[in-house]
């Protein structure tokens, strides 16, 4: 299976680091130049968001991370292979995760996109479908689950993606991975646990420019939000007990990578 690395031309210290990182997982990958959105007109801006839904004002950074992704899916059409992984710079691997992509034959059928990395928090995913070397579940994922670092894609989904990808109505993360954006509910989309890959703590590019430009919420949302939020948790709670105890579906944390 064929890798794509999205990394910035000014990143070449990120780019040595995947390197060795390509190695350990016995990857062969292609790097694809990111698009850097402080490069962006205000006219390519405008063009890009024009359609834009989001609640905060998308960042350049947001933008050219957008950008990237689509051309990393514009490479994996031309390609004619069936499957092809996207990463970005700052991923580390599993010990175990050469297994995952000496073969696609472990990738269920139907699937268009199989996740291999989380944001940490609980998600509600159906019971596994198959499981690879007696440890890792490839689950149907049905809740959110941000972060677009690591995935595999078909080469038939990143069409239908590329069709529709015109403008950025949301950040890349949430098109993919949160119900109420994008393509997730029309996707078979699919979770390994435990990951097989992690964002290795480097300074994210997104997070300053997300922290200055996003607006921050007035103070009488913020005291009404810390006010309910136990009342959110607690009914959540009670649902993931009963999901987990009355259904076949999991509500839970999906494992962390396996050094």
């Amino acid at each position: 299976m064929k890798a794509y690395l999205i990394n910035l031309d000014r990143s070449q210290d990120r780019l040595q680091r995947m390197y060795q990182q390509f190695e350990k997982a016995g990857l062969v990958f292609e790097r694809v130049a990111a698009v850097d959105g402080k490069t962006l007109s205000d006219d390519e801006v405008a063009r890009i968001k024009r359609n834009a839904g989001w609640k905060d004002p998308l960042t350049r950074s947001e933008l050219g991370c957008f950008l990237s992704h689509r051309k990393c899916l514009e490479q994996i059409v031309q390609s004619g292979e069936q499957y092809a992984a996207v990463f970005e710079d700052d991923v580390r691997f599993s010990g175990n995760a050469k297994q995952f992509f000496q073969s696609d034959a472990w990738i269920p059928s139907d699937a268009d996109l199989i996740k291999l990395e989380t944001h940490g928090r609980k998600v509600l995913t159906d019971a596994p479908v198959t499981i690879v070397a007696g440890q890792y579940s490839i689950a149907r994922l049905r809740s959110q689950n941000i972060l677009s670092a690591g995935y595999i894609i078909s080469a038939k989904y990143a069409a239908s993606l590329l069709a529709r990808m015109n403008d950025a109505a949301a950040p890349m993360d949430h098109l993919l991975f949160t119900p109420a954006c994008g393509f997730f509910k029309e996707m078979k989309l699919y979770q390994v646990s435990p990951v097989i890959c992690d964002q290795a703590g480097l300074e994210s590019t997104l997070s300053g420019e997300r922290a200055k430009e996003h607006q921050s919420l007035p103070v009488w949302k913020k005291v009404i939000r810390e006010i309910i939020r136990p009342f959110l948790r607690m009914k959540t709670a009670i649902w993931g007990m009963y999901i987990n105890r009355f259904t076949s579906q999991r509500w839970g944390p999906v494992e962390p990578l396996v050094e």
